[in-house]
């Protein structure tokens, strides 16, 4: 019989419900960088830039839970 580590699995939780709050807020601001601010039709650069640097932080942040979750690649 196996018993189950409670402290293990909060731990998780935590983990999982914070890394989810991180990304949603990381998509939200790109999201935001890459909207025009007031009457310019057009983003600019330095927006589209910071946009791009946070999705690819985003990115990175999911590749590493993936890496995490697969055995194959330990």
């Amino acid at each position: 019989m196996s018993s189950i580590n409670w402290m293990a699995l909060l731990q998780v939780t935590v983990v999982t419900i914070f890394t989810a709050v991180v990304i949603a807020a990381l998509m939200s601001l790109s999201n935001w960088f890459f909207t025009p601010v007031g009457a310019a039709e057009e983003v600019a650069t330095s927006r589209k830039v910071i946009g791009f640097a946070l999705l690819a932080v985003m990115g990175l942040i999911i590749l590493f839970g993936l890496y995490l979750m697969i055995p194959y690649f330990h």
